[in-house]
């Protein structure tokens, strides 16, 4: 099973059973029922259950939504911390190939390698606060 429900196979004005739902989106028909005791809605009074198609997009793009985590220019997503996180001593290395650019740095707290891209362009604001080495490839 994928780590995240595919959207492109699941048609808005369709009409899927739990197990159609589970297929169509790639997770498990356990992880569609807990969608619907989470929120996700499920039309009364008919059996078997169904769910409109356009329900079951959004209630995924809602749920991807607020997982999200946006950082600032300066600081990184730490996949161990599970939050925004500044470099370590405010020390990073930059990558920079053609008009992209990638920001590797410690975390402050746990000492993981975070990373994220940037564009080049950005380069002289994010050297304001971070201590930056540069490499051009």
């Amino acid at each position: 099973m994928p780590k995240q429900a595919r959207l492109s196979g699941i048609k808005s004005f369709r009409c899927y059973t739990i197990e159609e739902a589970a297929e169509v989106s790639g997770v498990s028909s356990r992880t569609v029922r807990n969608w619907a005791s989470d929120g996700l809605r499920v039309m009364d009074g008919t059996r078997p259950a169904l769910i409109r198609g356009d329900d079951l997009r959004d209630h995924i793009k809602s749920q991807r939504s607020k997982r999200a985590v946006k950082t600032r220019i300066d600081t990184f997503y730490c996949v161990c911390c599970r939050r925004e996180r500044r470099a370590a001593e405010d020390m990073a290395d930059c990558d920079v190939i053609g008009g992209r650019a990638k920001l590797t740095a410690l975390c402050e707290a746990c000492g993981t390698v975070v990373s994220k891209p940037v564009v080049e362009a950005r380069i002289p604001e994010i050297a304001r606060t971070l201590d930056l080495k540069i490499t051009r490839h």
